[in-house]
């Protein structure tokens, strides 16, 4: 979105001027009425591209760079100071280049936030956009404060994903392992016994044979199938909306994994929006970014009609009950946090409650996954048990 300078004037008639990120014009009158301007005049500033080239840095070299820029400012360092500072100690090299450009940028006249703004890849929107509230409204240390938190809050949930999905990726990939092993390297050398022996081989026998034949000459063919189809598929969900849609429903649509996925969705939604609501960001603007970071495409729609019905004078409350995707529990706490003028607490309730919801949803999940990979790794074995046990049992009879 563009960043425009304006000028407005308040109830006393004094002129303020200043720049705020919007969608268009109508969207900074909405967000200068909400604190008593009126625009006088506007004017978008032009894009630029100063540090495209810096990449995506872990979270935690954010939660690091937010926690030390909160210290310094708090006891009074100038912020130019701060970023040197920063970058000569406490970050690693590659995110040290990053901070020199910050404080280049500074030193220039540019606000931090419209440098970070810069790097639209290596600094969140969510992130960047604390970082001009607290700007503009005289707090930066305690944006910083809200930012490292939200990162925080971030980590520790995908954190405890990783934990609870390891085990169930270490099963799925030693099951793989083991059926390629068994089909490409255990079963033809019984293939070759038994064809020297002469034994009649019964109907089990030849179909675990067959597909170790198979496996042998085609599987690579499947293997490379498989990954080619998940790259199609992450390329045209990158490049099509329709398709990254249709992706998104139907992983929705799956009996427990997508309960799981929409919990995950819903958390994201409450928690950034209370976040950013908190901190100064018009509704507005708090749900254009909001659904940039939901990681749902069917979600991001919702949240851009739920936006253009607030933006036509619509309650959240009533815009959100429009969309099927949000829950009646959600709905509820808005309309409360909307008539008690509490919206960002009852927001982070929510997202509070969403939160302890999760690992008991994913438990659940995995501990549908788990006795499956168990069962099917029992099943494979004794059928491949049982293919090569008959004919040496019918060639021990006929030995008799």
């Amino acid at each position: 979105m563009p960043q425009f300078d304006y000028r407005g004037v308040d109830r006393e008639g004094r002129v303020q001027a200043g720049s705020w990120v919007a969608a268009d014009e109508l969207e900074l009158e909405t967000y200068l009425r909400a604190r008593g301007l009126w625009l006088l005049e506007s004017r978008a500033q032009k894009a630029r591209t100063t540090a495209v080239r810096f990449g995506r840095v872990p979270r935690v070299e954010l939660i690091q760079f937010c926690t030390l820029l909160c210290f310094q400012t708090r006891v009074g360092i100038p912020l130019v100071q701060a970023l040197d500072s920063l970058a000569q100690e406490g970050v690693s090299p590659a995110f040290a280049r990053v901070v020199r450009v910050l404080r280049s940028r500074v030193e220039s006249g540019v606000s931090l936030s419209a440098a970070m703004e810069e790097m639209t890849r290596t600094f969140p929107r969510d992130l960047v956009h604390l970082v001009r509230s607290g700007e503009q409204g005289g707090s930066l240390p305690e944006a910083f404060t809200q930012a490292k938190e939200h990162l925080e809050w971030q980590e520790r949930v995908a954190a405890e994903v990783r934990q609870a999905t390891l085990y169930p990726m270490l099963v799925l990939t030693a099951t793989v392992g083991f059926v390629l092993v068994l089909f490409t390297w255990v079963v033809p050398k019984f293939v070759a016994l038994l064809t020297a022996a002469k034994v009649p081989l019964p109907g089990p026998t030849r179909l675990v044979f067959a597909l170790s034949s198979w496996a042998q000459s085609s599987g690579w063919v499947v293997v490379l199938a498989v990954v080619g189809a998940v790259v199609v598929l992450r390329w045209l969900r990158n490049r099509s909306p329709a398709v990254a849609l249709g992706l998104d429903q139907a992983r929705m649509a799956l009996p427990v994994f997508g309960g799981f996925v929409r919990l995950v969705v819903l958390t994201r939604f409450a928690h950034n929006l209370a976040l950013l609501y908190r901190n100064g960001v018009a509704l507005p603007q708090a749900l254009d970014l909001v659904g940039g970071v939901v990681g749902s495409p069917r979600v991001t729609n919702a949240i851009r009609e739920v936006r253009s019905r607030v933006l036509a004078g619509t309650s959240l409350s009533e815009a959100m009950q429009r969309q099927r995707v949000f829950p009646s529990l959600l709905i509820r706490m808005v309309s409360v946090g909307e008539r008690t003028g509490q919206l960002d607490q009852a927001l982070e309730q929510v997202a509070g409650h969403y939160q302890e919801l999760l690992p008991r949803q994913l438990k659940r999940v995995l501990g549908l996954l788990e006795p499956s990979l168990i069962l099917g790794l029992v099943l494979v074995v004794g059928t491949v048990a049982l293919a090569v046990i008959l004919p040496v049992l019918s060639l021990m009879q006929g030995l008799r």
